[in-house]
């Protein structure tokens, strides 16, 4: 028989940012992942910018939820020249959201990492983003709901 006196503690220092992570999941084409202080409509747009930027051939439908910054006036204008369009998901339905299973594994594996510094973080987050938005897996289900007529390769 084992007996301890006292709790045993892990302590697992954490790293805070300033910044917000922007996700562009691809279903096809560059999937794009950026850092912003605030999620205003300047930091939209230039994310929109990067979404281009990385996929300069072709349509983007870029599903979004409805995030004051994603209707501004000036995202919808640049979206228009970029030609990027918005796709908006009803209110309060992440779950129609495909990106959504991607930020919970992506959350999964940062979880047990102890990281260094801000750097350090970024640089997982980003790795671990872009590896994981190569599988279609996490929109399978967006795609048999919303796209019947497309046949996935798994």
């Amino acid at each position: 028989m084992w007996s301890f006196d006292r709790t045993v503690t892990i302590e697992k220092p954490l790293v805070t940012v300033s910044w917000r992570s922007i996700g562009f999941y691809a279903l096809t084409g560059q999937s794009v992942i950026t850092f912003k202080e605030r999620l205003v409509k300047e930091a939209i747009v230039e994310a929109l910018e990067e979404i281009r930027e990385q996929n300069p051939v072709g349509r983007i439908l870029l599903v979004a939820d409805n995030y004051g910054s994603h209707h501004a006036c000036l995202t919808q204008q640049l979206a228009d020249e970029l030609g990027i369009e918005f796709v908006f998901l009803p209110p309060s339905s992440p779950t129609l959201n495909a990106i959504e299973p991607l930020w919970k594994d992506v959350k999964r594996e940062i979880s047990p990492t102890i990281f260094e510094d801000k750097d350090h973080f970024r640089q997982f987050l980003t790795e671990a983003f872009l590896r994981l938005s190569h599988r279609l897996s996490f929109a399978v289900d967006w795609i048999e709901t919303f796209l019947p007529d497309i046949q996935v390769l798994q």
